[in-house]
């Protein structure tokens, strides 16, 4: 399968800012308690390596930012000679922490690789996500959010005493997920949910438990989005937690199984119609579970999907679809590109980059 890829001859001289979460420089102390999970979402420094040499190898020139003290001052000197940006920040700590640079970019008048701040947002936190899928008739399982203790009294005895999940409603890779997510009674929902409030006070989401397999789609590109084979993914244990999403080696088993035409649709049906209305762009991943009928309901979506060659569950997606590494780079950045001129970024290029 052959893709349209950007060569070095028609970019130059292009530079797209590489933005890195900067490992093992949390200051841990009594004024600053940051857990030790804090970092798990962070890409590891092979990575960030292996992502800089791919976009040099597409055309780039990369400038390496990493998300240190010195960061603000470094990107005040440097971004009006940025023409993209790649964002790799994940945060930690707010639900807002994955548009950080989306909107930096958005002022700063740069197009940015994947999705804006808003629709960032919208995903971060599960429980809105789902709100909006339950408004456009997308099927997902029902579900109660704990803000605090008390919540917890007014959900009905009959959701509490048959199978739930018990997660974070703002977390990623597998944050606050383990033996104990899965919960049958309210005694044990009640001892699990106010222990979790204490790492994840923005809040938790009890989800009805699905017993069918698990999936996962996604998209990349723009006009139209590129649908990518749906891999379904097998966990030793069955739980997708923060010890099966490892930066050392890939922990869950990624496969491609010939699914019913009724499924598969479904998917591609529900992904097409919530990249428009909540303003999903050049890469998404979305994760599904069956019911006891075989309906796909949609769990969560991931507009900021890892990007690793070696971990990371969309890149093996692409290619299963025909991509390579670098080709799966070039549709990244070509879809973000086609909105250097877009309105979002007129703000910022006539103010802050003083352009006319």
């Amino acid at each position: 399968m052959s893709h349209t890829k950007i060569s070095a001859a028609n970019l130059n001289p292009l530079k797209i800012a590489l933005i890195f979460d900067q490992p093992d420089k949390l200051s841990r102390s009594k004024e600053f308690p940051f857990p030790e999970f804090a970092e798990a979402e962070w890409e590891t420094p092979e990575t960030i390596r292996r992502i800089s040499a791919a976009w040099k190898k597409v055309g780039f020139e990369v400038a390496e930012l990493p998300l240190d003290n010195n960061f603000l001052a470094v990107w005040s000197s440097q971004f009006r000679n940025v023409d993209l940006v790649h964002s790799l920040v994940e945060g930690w700590g707010t639900p807002s922490r994955e548009a950080w640079i989306p909107a930096l970019s958005e002022l700063s008048g740069i197009p940015c690789i994947g999705t804006g701040p808003f629709g960032q947002c919208i995903a971060m936190r599960k429980s809105m996500f789902k709100i909006l899928c339950r408004h456009l008739e997308i099927p997902t399982p029902s579900f109660h959010v704990i803000q605090r203790e008390e919540d917890l009294d007014s959900i009905p005895e009959s959701f509490l005493n048959r199978p739930h999940f018990i997660k974070p409603d703002c977390e990623g890779s597998g944050m606050g997920i383990g033996s104990s997510s899965i919960s049958r009674s309210a005694e044990s929902t009640r001892v699990h949910c106010i222990s979790l409030l204490k790492d994840f006070p923005d809040g938790l989401i009890l989800e009805e438990l699905l017993t069918g397999i698990e999936l996962t789609s996604a998209f990349v590109g723009n006009n139209p989005p590129r649908m990518l084979p749906v891999a379904q993914i097998e966990v030793e244990g069955g739980i997708y937690g923060l010890a099966q999403k490892g930066k050392d080696e890939m922990g869950e088993k990624v496969t491609f199984p010939e699914l019913p035409e009724s499924v598969t649709s479904a998917i591609v049906r529900s992904m097409q119609i919530l990249q428009i209305r909540a303003g999903l762009e050049d890469f998404t991943r979305f994760d599904w579970k069956l019911d006891s009928n075989g309906i796909p309901m949609l769990l969560e979506a991931n507009p900021l999907a890892g990007l690793s060659y070696y971990y990371s569950v969309l890149p093996k997606m692409a290619e299963a679809a025909g991509y390579s590494y670098e080709d799966l780079l070039s549709e990244l950045a070509q879809s973000a590109l086609g909105r250097s001129k877009s309105r979002r970024l007129w703000y910022g290029q006539s103010r802050l980059q003083n352009k006319s």
